[in-house]
């Protein structure tokens, strides 16, 4: 009797103490169209394998700085994943890279975007301007850990454009499900 006590006391203050988290597998990834040539180019990432990581390499193609250079984000949900999207509160106006990518990219994707091994581009938000060069994408997954708290479950759409002086010369669009799990601490 004891024992049935102790179980469903520790139980109970695990469920309570549990963090919750998202599971995000990516849908999507296509590079936005521009005229004439990119100058941040994302037209080699495919999505590769079961577990559908990004795979490839971005070129940027000539230094991007605050200046000259701005980024915005939007997002639509589809909570019930039957194609009537929203349009999300939390998107990114547009800025100059350099803050959008200090302020948005090195908060909430600094979690996806670690320079380690699975990619060197410099999008953590300390790099600016960002250097012009070939950088590669290996078996990247997204990683929820930095993202707000409250998130729409289903689907989300980003598309994520980089400007030079107001005209789009890059950009993805990425299509994720997000799923909610409990993890127990």
């Amino acid at each position: 009797m004891k024992s049935s006590a102790q179980i469903v006391l520790l139980t109970s203050l695990a469920t309570c103490w549990a963090s919750k988290l998202y599971s995000v597998e990516i849908i999507l990834f296509e590079a936005l169209e521009v005229e004439g040539e990119p100058i941040i180019d994302f037209t080699d990432i495919r999505l590769m394998g079961r577990e559908r990581a990004l795979n490839g390499t971005v070129r940027i193609n000539e230094d991007m700085d605050a200046t000259n250079f701005q980024m915005s984000v939007d997002f639509q949900t589809d909570p019930l994943r039957n194609g009537e999207w929203r349009n999300m509160i939390f998107s990114v106006p547009q800025m100059n890279i350099c803050r959008a990518m200090r302020m948005y990219i090195g908060t909430y994707g600094k979690s996806t975007l670690q320079r380690s091994q699975h990619t060197n581009l410099p999008f953590d938000g300390k790099h600016c301007p960002l250097p012009k060069g070939t950088y590669y994408i290996k078996d990247l997954l997204m990683n929820s850990d930095t993202w707000p708290e409250i998130m729409p479950i289903g689907y989300l759409n980003g598309n994520f454009r980089f400007l030079k002086r107001g005209k789009l010369i890059g950009g993805v669009k990425c299509l994720t499900e997000i799923s909610q799990s409990i993890l127990m601490l």
